[in-house]
C-alpha cells in the first residue's frame, strides 16, 4: 500500500512496493474510494460487515493507469514520536490545625470520598474508541481489513504484503495460518457466519478469494483483475466487485453459486457493495447507484446529488451500506485534486435519492470507501490522513456529520477498515500508528474497538 502525497507523488520504502492502481488524470469508471460492511442474510446491513477495502492514491488523478508502487509512505524523516507527560506531585499543605479538628475533617472527607468514588463507579464509561491490539511487524504493518463474526467473533488482516490473519474471540485475537503470499494484501472481507469467513486479496493484476470454512482457510478462485468489494450472504451467494483504478477497473462484477464464479454482464464495470438478501444487494459505479434484484443489475443516476463538477475535480459515488429495506446509504466525494472531498452522504428511502449530509475530510479510503452501520441508524467512515495529515473517523447521524476522538493524536494513526460487531453498537476498527506527521516509520498495526 502507498499513501499519495498532494500532486501525486508517492513516498515508499525500497523492497516495500507492491503492484496496484496508479490513478491518472481523469476518473470515468468510479471514484477512488471503497468500503463496506456487509449484512447477515436475511438480516440487513445492521447484522454485520464484510467488506474492507484500502487505501491508494489521491482523488482526481484519474484511473486509468496502473502502477508499480504499492508500499508504506515514509513521509518526512526526523519526525520524533509523541512524549508522555510527566505528571507533578502535588504540593503538601503544612499547618498547625488541632489533630481533633484535622481527624473530623479528615473524616468527613473520607465520608465524602467514598460518595464521589460510588458515585463515579456506578457512572458508565462513555462510549469511544480505543486501541485492543497491537502487531509490531515492520513499516508495512496495517490491519487493511477487519470483519466482527458474531458478537464475540470477528477475523483482521494485517500487512500489505504476505497477510497475516488474526482472530478474534471474546476480547482475545490469536494469529491463524493465512496462505497470504509476498505482495498479496487483503482489500475485503466478509461472513455470513463463523464458518463461511471470506477474504479477498489484491496482488498486481491478479486478485484471489480465500474462505475459512471454520477450521482452515483454502484458496476459492481468483480473478483477472483487483478486487475493491464483496458481499457475503450465504457459502453459496457471494459477490465480488472490481474497483476503479487499473488492473480492478472494468472487472465489474461476478457471483459465486458455491462451485464456481461467473461475471455477471449487467453488472459491468460496478463496485461496491452492500447486501441485504439474494434479490437486494446494492453497488455503484461513477455517479450511479445500482441494485441487483435477483435477475438483473439496474442504475439509478446520482449526478445532481454530488458536489458540483469543476475544472480540478471529479464528484462520484465511492462507498455504500444497505441497513435495510428501503434503508440505504450511499457516500458519494468530490474528489477535489489534492486534498479530496467534499464528502456527502445520499440516502434512498424506498422511492428517492437525497443529500442529506456534507462536510470536509479529506479523501477517504481507497480504492473506495469503508462505511459501517452504526447500530442505531447511523454510520462510521474512516478518512485516514494522507502523507502525515489529520485522519478521521467520521460518525454520521440524523443529518450530521462529526469527527470522533482517535485513541491517538489524529496525525498519528490511519484507521483503514470498520465492522459493526451484529446485535450491538459496538465496531472493530483497524489500521496503523506511526510517527506523528509521517506514517513511513514508528509503524505499528492496530485493532481498535468502539464500545457504544
Amino acid at each position: 500500500m502507498s499513501r499519495r502525497m498532494p500532486g501525486g507523488d508517492i513516498w515508499a520504502q525500497p523492497g516495500q512496493a507492491r503492484d496496484q492502481g496508479w490513478p491518472e488524470q481523469g476518473r470515468d469508471q468510479g471514484s477512488p474510494v471503497q468500503g463496506r460492511d456487509q449484512g447477515w442474510p436475511g438480516q440487513g446491513r445492521d447484522q454485520g460487515s464484510p467488506v474492507q477495502g484500502r487505501d491508494q492514491g489521491w482523488p482526481g488523478q484519474g484511473r486509468d493507469q496502473g502502477s508499480p508502487v504499492q508500499g508504506r509512505d515514509q513521509g518526512w524523516p526526523g519526525q520524533g514520536r509523541d512524549q508522555r507527560r510527566r505528571g507533578g506531585r502535588r504540593p503538601q499543605r503544612r499547618g498547625s490545625a488541632a489533630r481533633g479538628a484535622a481527624a473530623c475533617v479528615a473524616a468527613a472527607l473520607a465520608m465524602a470520598g467514598a460518595g464521589a468514588a460510588s458515585a463515579m463507579a456506578a457512572t458508565p464509561a462513555a462510549p469511544s474508541w480505543h486501541i485492543v491490539k497491537r502487531v509490531r511487524g515492520g513499516a508495512l504493518g496495517d490491519f487493511t481489513a477487519a470483519v466482527a463474526v458474531g458478537r464475540n467473533g470477528g477475523w483482521a488482516f494485517d500487512g500489505v504484503s504476505r497477510p497475516t490473519a488474526w482472530h478474534r474471540s471474546g476480547t482475545s485475537w490469536d494469529q491463524v495460518s493465512f496462505p497470504g503470499r509476498s505482495g498479496d494484501e487483503v482489500v475485503a472481507a466478509g461472513a455470513s457466519s463463523a464458518s463461511n469467513v471470506w477474504a479477498f486479496t489484491d496482488r498486481g493484476a491478479r486478485a484471489r478469494a480465500l474462505r475459512w470454512n471454520g477450521s482452515q482457510w483454502s484458496v476459492q478462485g481468483s480473478f483477472p483483475g483487483q478486487i475493491g468489494g464483496a458481499v457475503v450472504l450465504s457459502a453459496s451467494d457471494v459477490w465480488a466487485f472490481g474497483e476503479p483504478t487499473a488492473p480492478g477497473r472494468g472487472l465489474g462484477a461476478w457471483h459465486y453459486n458455491g462451485r464456481e464464479w461467473a461475471r455477471v454482464a449487467s453488472g459491468r464495470g460496478l463496485e461496491g457493495g452492500s447486501g441485504l438478501s439474494a434479490r437486494d444487494i446494492w453497488a455503484f459505479a461513477g455517479t450511479d447507484v445500482a441494485r441487483w434484484n435477483g435477475r438483473t443489475w439496474t442504475r439509478t443516476s446520482v449526478a445532481g446529488l454530488l458536489p458540483a463538477r469543476q475544472p480540478l475535480n471529479d464528484p462520484a459515488v465511492v462507498g455504500i451500506d444497505a441497513l435495510g429495506p428501503g434503508n440505504i446509504y450511499a457516500i458519494g466525494n468530490g474528489n477535489l485534486e489534492d486534498e479530496g472531498g467534499p464528502t456527502v452522504i445520499l440516502h434512498y428511502n424506498g422511492h428517492s435519492w437525497r443529500k442529506v449530509a456534507q462536510g470536509n475530510f479529506g479523501a477517504g479510503t481507497s480504492p473506495l470507501q469503508q462505511v459501517t452501520s452504526d447500530g442505531r441508524g447511523g454510520l462510521w467512515i474512516p478518512m485516514p490522513g494522507f502523507g502525515g495529515r489529520r485522519s478521521y473517523l467520521v460518525h454520521y447521524s440524523a443529518g450530521r456529520l462529526t469527527a470522533a476522538a482517535l485513541p491517538v493524536r489524529p496525525s498519528r494513526i490511519d484507521v483503514q477498515s470498520v465492522s459493526r460487531i451484529p446485535g450491538t453498537t459496538d465496531v472493530l476498527g483497524g489500521g496503523f500508528t506511526h510517527t506523528a506527521g509521517n506514517p513511513g516509520t514508528g509503524v505499528v498495526a492496530v485493532i481498535l474497538e468502539y464500545e457504544g
